[in-house]
């Protein structure tokens, strides 16, 4: 069954592999597979971009660890192990 109409969560079968084309880790015949049941599948084809924001918002918010703190854990580290 095939929800082209639908909202709702994405076909349960096809989960995991809208994750990894998301992610970008899918390959092959896989991939086109997952693409092609997404372009047809309104609630797959509506996960799979939900899934791709919801990447790309968290790459942009990635937030950079202090260069002196990787130090300091460094230094404790050292004194920890004495």
């Amino acid at each position: 069954m095939h929800n082209h109409d639908q909202d709702g969560p994405p076909c349960s079968h096809m989960e995991q592999l809208l994750q990894q084309a998301a992610d970008g880790s899918i390959t092959g015949i896989k991939k086109i597979y997952t693409l092609a049941h997404a372009a047809r599948c309104h609630r797959c084809g509506s996960f799979l971009e939900r899934m791709k924001l919801t990447i790309a918002a968290l790459k942009t918010q990635k937030q950079e660890v202090p260069q002196d703190a990787l130090e300091r854990l460094k230094a404790k580290h050292l004194k920890s192990g004495e």
